[in-house]
């Protein structure tokens, strides 16, 4: 038996017997509203606060207004559950497959997907449902165009790192980043959906939430207000991992994706970087230090907004200490405060204003696309020295490619002097019945 015919026949068996795929099965509740939308997707309700078809027909509606090609056509329903079956940190999960066979220089194909959103109780609105949306269907797009690019997902565990967005993006030799067995936030997948929601996310998923300064209020005289926040809220966090450059230092990431989606590659105009400075800081009897910062925005346009964060060494959310439009003043303060309110001296402090704290600004402006500016590391304890840190972008070239398997392969069909078309058809069918080479579950 010649080496091509007995390796043929290995790779038939491999394909009919490996399945690959993982799965997270829960109870599902019952069935409560369906809406077909009129391009064909349902969407599905099982909880009692999506109980109309208007609801859930907003629902894709708010879908439609994130950016898209013809990838939609391969997302075949979206499904809203009461409850967290993942758990209360997972907010929804996008569900993809791919078939391939293992034909050298044949590309996987990804067969259609799904969208589920989870907490449908506490989410009553498509508002509160808008970035989770966007987020899943950010990993719907970036999958299915890397596999037109590249030929297979961004969840090869051993191939990711050469995938044209990894090495776009400057992951390829990070350490830290892995398709998993590494927390959410440097998972290349995750990474991935979370630049679509910054170039690609709809308004609504985009949209900011206010912050009033705390120490504001307090030199005012007023009580300062409770404040909270989440990881959903766009300004605060434009993307999960604040440790890595945002989307818009990444050169010609969103020229590749919206060429792919839309046949052009589009007009991006993030706005410039802004340019942070802790210009002062005086101490507040023992209450600690206030810090001053100040900034500048060369080419400040009208509809600008900007929001200044900061964020402990191992925080994972970063804390918002007031958000600004364009023509307020560029100043904001963090810290201590000490006032008098008659015959008293009344002290405020924010609750984290200790030990190493990073500050970073951000700024919005058309499409509510982001930059950010360099992070600035000051000692709450000793802030006479701020520590300047600017994250770039290296993108990878290209490896090249294997020519010596292929050029093997392909002297085997010639010397062969059998004709192997019926084993390629049959390998081809094997791949169309067995569906699901590659399954993936993505929160």
């Amino acid at each position: 038996m010649s080496r091509l015919l007995r390796g043929g026949i290995l790779l038939l068996v491999a394909m009919l017997c490996v399945l690959l795929g993982t799965g997270v099965s829960h109870a599902e509740s019952p069935l409560v509203e369906r809406y077909t939308a009129p391009d064909g997707m349902v969407i599905t309700s099982h909880s009692p606060s999506w109980d109309s078809q208007t609801k859930l027909k907003s629902l894709h509606e708010e879908l439609l207004k994130n950016t898209h090609g013809e990838e939609i056509e391969l997302l075949d329903e979206i499904v809203v559950h009461d409850d967290y079956p993942r758990g209360k940190g997972v907010a929804g999960q996008y569900i993809f497959q791919t078939v391939g066979t293992i034909i050298p220089g044949t590309k996987q194909k990804m067969q259609p997907g799904k969208i589920e959103l989870y907490g449908g109780r506490e989410h009553q609105t498509v508002a509160s449902f808008a970035h989770t949306l966007a987020h899943e269907y950010g990993h719907h797009v970036t999958h299915y165009y890397t596999l037109q690019a590249d030929g297979y997902p961004l969840t090869d565990e051993k191939r990711w790192s050469q995938t044209s967005y990894a090495r776009m993006r400057g992951l390829t030799h990070d350490d830290r980043i892995a398709v998993e067995g590494v927390d959410h936030r440097w998972q290349v997948a995750e990474v991935a959906a979370e630049d679509y929601v910054q170039l690609f996310g709809s308004p609504l998923a985009k949209a900011p939430t206010p912050f009033e300064s705390r120490i504001e209020q307090a030199m005012r005289g007023q009580e300062p207000s409770a404040m909270s926040w989440n990881a959903s809220m766009y300004n605060v966090q434009p993307q999960e991992n604040i440790l890595l450059p945002l989307a818009s230092d990444v050169p010609h990431l969103y020229e590749f994706f919206h060429q792919r989606m839309k046949g052009e590659p589009g007009t991006y105009t993030p706005p410039k970087k802004p340019e942070l400075k802790l210009v002062s800081y005086a101490e507040q009897a023992n209450a600690g230090y206030q810090l001053k910062f100040e900034w500048e925005m060369p080419g400040e346009k009208d509809n600008y907004t900007y929001t200044l964060v900061t964020y402990g060494e191992n925080d994972l959310l970063a804390e918002p200490i007031v958000t600004r439009k364009a023509g307020e003043a560029k100043e904001a303060r963090y810290g201590s405060v000490v006032v008098q309110r008659g015959s008293y001296l009344y002290t405020y402090q924010e609750p984290n204003a200790k030990g190493l704290r990073h500050f970073k600004l951000y700024s919005f402006g058309d499409n509510n696309w982001v930059s950010e500016s360099a992070e600035l590391t000051v000692d709450m304890a000793n802030p006479t020295e701020v520590k300047v840190n600017e994250k770039k972008v290296v993108p990878v070239a290209a490896a090249p490619a294997d020519e010596t398997a292929l050029d093997v392969w392909d002297i085997d069909l010639m010397l062969f002097d059998i004709d192997l078309s019926w084993l390629v058809s049959l390998i081809g069918w094997a791949a169309d019945f067995i569906n699901g080479v590659l399954t993936a579950l993505l929160g």
